[in-house]
Formats: structure tokens, C-alpha cells, sequence
């Protein structure tokens, strides 16, 4: 029987993977997304949209209400279930702590001035715009498009409903226009309803608004797909430190583990899991990505050899 396997039964977590990989990332794209429009007099398609539903839309969109196409908000939906089955499988059921989510937005209109084929989005316009986590997920996508509007989903109409629970904003900020297909990354803070409800593995939904009288943005939906669809990235670290890996490695047994990034561990070892009278060989130091590693120089003078990682 080999030692990660005697580890394993004697209740030694392990985390699939290799030292490098160290904290787990899950990335996934949105179940559903829609933009919200007002409308505009200078709005091909009419003046008030409010009533309309857009959830089949190539792109999303945030614009002012001072835009000459009207206001426009955009709604995302994602489901973190394999998220959370990532997590337990990589790490141990519920030992892991999320210590990042962010997104990755990316459009194909993404230079300033420029006006999108659609005349009925705004023209391409730095400024701000808020990012808001709402607790209500009862909405449903629709199928309208920017040519053939529908009333079967999300409109500009459901905001006081979906504002009716709990929601709270996770930050204002900064668009640039890029250029066209380059990704922009916004950090998310880590909020205690938001962590909350992405370690429950469910539904996640979040509002993007302008924050200012300036903003055109537009950013693919998942149905333009294509690699530039929305991406939310959700990062945890073990909760307890783990085991990853041990091999021989020029006549050193070297350990691999997984813990909190930059946090110090002790590397301890027995000759049996019998005993209470665990061994203290040192300390390793985990990197800024929570790996762990450790030579143990005397490993070859016994006949077999157990390790646990403690703080």
C-alpha cells in the first residue's frame, strides 16, 4: 500500500492536483444574462422599451440615462454548483475558504467613439459603473433580441422586483475601452452575503449600472459565446492545511502540501497512527499561492514514515 493511500484511511486529506496548481480556481459562464433598456426618443427601436425583453442579445450593456439610446442595465445570472463540487473534491468537503471571486467581461465594440453596428446601443464611452449583488434569482432570461423584443423575460420594468430583497453593492468601477475582444478582469470584493451565497452553491445574481453620465459599455453574453462570454472566477484555499504529494527526490523525501498562502506550517511525522507522539521535523513557509514544500532528509533511516502539516 503506498503512503498517500495509508495517509488517505488514517483521515490525512488530499487535494487532487500538484504543488504548482496550489489554490483551486473555478471558472464558469452565466446561465442567463439579459440587458435592461429604457428607450429613447433617438432609439430606432422606440421610446419606451421598459416593458421589452432583450435576454437573447449577442452583448450586454450598461449606458446613462443621459445616453442619447436611453438608460440600459444588465442583469447576470451564474449557478456555482460545480464550483462547490470542484472545491470539496480538490480540497475535502467543506475545507476550503474562498479567498477570491472576480469577473472577466469582454466585447467586440470595445473602442471609444465608435458607434456599435446596432444603432440601438450607445456609442462606446469610458466612465463608471456599479456592480450589485441582489439575493433574489427568481428572473427569467426570455428570448427577445435587439430586432425582435419579446415580453416573456427580464425588462426594465422587473427592477423593483428584483431590488425587492436583499442587495447590496459590491463596488463602483472604472471602464476604459480596451479595443476590441480584450478581456477586462474587475475584482469582486469578498462580501459576506455575496461569499455566503457562492459557498452555497446555488444561483448568483448580479446588477451592472451606470454610476456616472458618461458610460458606454457593452459586453458579450454568453450567446455571442465564442471564448468571450461573461467568466466569473471564484478562488479558494484549503481551510486546513493538506497533503498533496510525497516523493522521493535525490534521497530527500519531499512533501508537497496546500495551505493559506504565506502562512507557516509545521511538518510533522510518526512511524505509526497509533501513536499521539507526533515527530516536529521543521517548518515550511506556504508562497503566495499557498504552496508547500518540504525535504526530509532522514526519511530513508526508517521503515515507513507518516506526516501531517499543522500550524
Amino acid at each position: 500500500m503506498s503512503l498517500l493511500r495509508k495517509l488517505a484511511e488514517a483521515g490525512l486529506l488530499l487535494c487532487l492536483g500538484s504543488g504548482a496548481e496550489a489554490q483551486v480556481t473555478y471558472t464558469g459562464t452565466t446561465i442567463a444574462d439579459a440587458f435592461l433598456a429604457t428607450g429613447s426618443s433617438n432609439n430606432p427601436v422606440g421610446t419606451d422599451l421598459t416593458g421589452l425583453n432583450f435576454g437573447a442579445a449577442g452583448t450586454l450593456v450598461v449606458a446613462t440615462a443621459a445616453s442619447p439610446k436611453g438608460e440600459f442595465q444588465s442583469v447576470l445570472k451564474f449557478n456555482l454548483a460545480d464550483a462547490i463540487a470542484l472545491f470539496d473534491a480538490s480540497c475535502g468537503t467543506n475545507n476550503w475558504t474562498i479567498t477570491g471571486i472576480s469577473l472577466e467581461l469582454t466585447s467586440n465594440d470595445g473602442t471609444g467613439g465608435v458607434q456599435p453596428n446596432n444603432h440601438i446601443f450607445p456609442v462606446i464611452s469610458g466612465g463608471q459603473f456599479v456592480i450589485e449583488w441582489l439575493s433574489n434569482d427568481d428572473w427569467v432570461e426570455g428570448t427577445g433580441t435587439p430586432n425582435l423584443p419579446t415580453t416573456d423575460g427580464v425588462t426594465y420594468d422587473s427592477l423593483p422586483d428584483l431590488l425587492s430583497g436583499a442587495h447590496n453593492i459590491l463596488g463602483t468601477n472604472t471602464y476604459s475601452p480596451p479595443g476590441n475582444n480584450v478581456p477586462l478582469a474587475y475584482p469582486l470584493p469578498l462580501a459576506p452575503n455575496l461569499v455566503s451565497n457562492v459557498a452555497e452553491g446555488g444561483d448568483v445574481t448580479l446588477l451592472f449600472y451606470a454610476a456616472d453620465d458618461q458610460i458606454g459599455y457593452l459586453f458579450n453574453s454568453y450567446n455571442y459565446g465564442r471564448g468571450n462570454q461573461p467568466f466569473i472566477h471564484v478562488v479558494v484555499a484549503p481551510t486546513r492545511p493538506i497533503i498533496l504529494s510525497g516523493s522521493f527526490t535525490n534521497g530527500n523525501f519531499r512533501l508537497t502540501g496546500l495551505g493559506v498562502a504565506n502562512g507557516q506550517y509545521q511538518i510533522q511525522a510518526a512511524g505509526d497512527l497509533t501513536t499521539t507522539a507526533w515527530q516536529s521535523l521543521g517548518t515550511a513557509m506556504a508562497d503566495n499561492m499557498g504552496a508547500i514544500l518540504f525535504d526530509d532528509t532522514t526519511a530513508t533511516n526508517f521503515p515507513q514514515r507518516f506526516y501531517r502539516l499543522a500550524r
